[in-house]
C-alpha cells in the first residue's frame, strides 16, 4: 500500500475508512459480534493500519462497535430500532432547541440564514441535474445543526453531534432526498420561515418534518438490513 505523507490527504483517506467502515455495518456486512481484526481490514480497504485503529476510536463514540479490554473491536451492529431510536433521540434534541430558541428574547438568525443560503445555491443546478445525494444529506444536516447551534447550548449540540455522522449515513444509503431539490428547499424554507417569524407552530412543524423522514428512512432500510 502506498505510504500517505500530506496531512491533509492522511485525514481524507481516514475519513474514508471510517465511511467504508459505519456504512458496511449499518448495511449489516459486518454482523452483531463480529470480531473486527485491524490488519485484515487495512489489507481490505488498502490503508496502512493507522486510520483503521482511528475509525475503530470513532465509531466506539458512535455506537458501532465496542472496543474490548483485551485490545479488540467488536461490532455492535445496526438495527431497524437503533434507528427509529436515534430519530426519536433526535427529535428530543431538535424540539427542545427550538423551545430555547422562541423562548430566547435575543438570538442570533446567522446559522440559520447561512444554512439556508447554501441550499439555496443548489435550485439552478438542480434544474439542470440531480443533486447527488451525498451533498444534499450535507446541507440537511446542516440546516438541522444550525437550528441547536441556534439554541446556544453546549450540551445539547454536543448531544446531536454524536448522531451527525449516522444521520448523514442513513440519508445517502436511503437516498432519502432523490425525489425532488426543489421539494427539498421548500421543506426546508417552509421550517425557517416560521422559526424567524417567533411561530410556535414551528415546533409542530419541526416534529412533522422529523417523523416524515424517520418513516421514509426506516421504510427504506427494512428492504436493506
Amino acid at each position: 500500500m502506498t505510504k500517505i505523507d500530506d496531512p491533509l490527504a492522511r485525514a481524507q483517506h481516514t475519513r474514508e475508512v471510517v465511511k467504508s467502515l459505519r456504512t458496511d455495518i449499518i448495511l449489516g456486512k459486518y454482523a452483531k459480534g463480529t470480531r473486527l481484526i485491524e490488519s485484515k481490514i487495512a489489507d481490505t480497504l488498502g490503508a496502512s493500519r493507522a486510520p483503521v485503529r482511528t475509525a475503530f476510536q470513532l465509531l466506539a463514540q458512535e455506537g458501532l462497535v465496542i472496543n474490548l479490554a483485551n485490545g479488540g473491536t467488536e461490532v455492535v451492529g445496526f438495527s431497524i430500532k437503533q434507528a427509529m431510536d436515534l430519530f426519536d433521540l433526535r427529535l428530543l434534541l431538535e424540539k427542545r432547541a427550538l423551545e430555547l430558541i422562541l423562548d430566547s428574547d435575543s438570538f442570533v438568525f446567522r446559522p440559520l440564514f447561512e444554512s439556508m443560503e447554501q441550499l439555496e445555491q443548489y435550485l439552478p443546478q438542480a434544474e439542470a441535474a440531480e443533486i447527488p445525494s451525498s451533498e444534499t444529506s450535507r446541507l440537511d444536516i446542516l440546516f438541522h445543526r444550525s437550528l441547536v447551534m441556534m439554541a446556544d447550548s453546549t450540551p445539547l449540540l454536543v448531544a446531536w453531534n454524536t448522531m451527525t455522522n449516522i444521520f448523514q449515513e442513513l440519508l445517502e444509503i436511503t437516498n432519502m432526498t432523490s425525489s425532488s431539490y426543489r421539494h427539498f428547499f421548500e421543506d426546508h424554507r417552509k421550517l425557517a420561515d416560521l422559526i424567524i417569524q417567533r411561530n410556535r407552530s414551528s415546533i409542530d412543524e419541526l416534529v412533522a418534518h422529523i417523523t416524515r423522514a424517520k418513516n421514509i428512512i426506516i421504510e427504506r432500510l427494512e428492504t436493506r438490513l
